[in-house]
């Protein structure tokens, strides 16, 4: 495939969850991991801003989910976002994020966390936070450090953290 791909980064809609569901279920079902169809519902609606997806060649090819939360602690699976997301949150946890397999290797993992960089900062957040089973490398990339293992399902999770330069009440 050529590298002139078309690319668009958007926030997530209602219609987008089946295809969410779907990478969610292809990049992690094999680790025990993936997380129910409802969870990806409940996180559109109680965060629709810190849900997005990217497009390539008028598909969706990956995808990112978070919430903001008021104080630090471990993310798990398939937490209730309605009753976990506080919009005052100023630590941005980066609850899912997936790229389709014949899309990887393109970058779009970056994109995407590059994306929740700028939603963290937009929504003045000081810290994000997130937990995985094998990307540890691309978060490495953006200089995210590991502060914890842990185990869930029966498969060893890296909880990551960035602390963000945004500090205070600036307008």
């Amino acid at each position: 495939m050529p590298n002139n791909t078309n690319i668009l980064v958007r926030n997530a809609r209602d219609q987008d969850i089946p295809a969410v569901v779907e990478i969610e279920a292809e990049a992690f079902a094999p680790y025990g991991t993936a997380e129910k169809p409802e969870t990806f519902q409940l996180r559109l609606t109680a965060f629709p801003d810190g849900f997005i997806i990217l497009v390539a060649d008028n598909e969706i090819a990956a995808y990112g989910c978070s919430e903001k939360w008021l104080s630090e602690r471990e993310p798990g699976l398939d937490e209730n976002p309605v009753i976990t997301h506080q919009l005052d949150g100023r630590i941005l946890c980066i609850t899912s994020m997936a790229v389709k397999t014949k899309y990887r290797g393109r970058g779009y993992g970056l994109r995407i966390l590059d994306k929740f960089l700028e939603i963290a900062h937009r929504e003045r957040c000081q810290k994000i936070v997130l937990a995985t089973s094998h990307a540890q490398g691309l978060f490495l990339k953006r200089g995210f450090k590991t502060i914890q293992n842990r185990m869930e399902r029966g498969v060893s999770l890296d909880i990551m953290s960035l602390d963000l330069e945004y500090h205070g009440n600036q307008s």
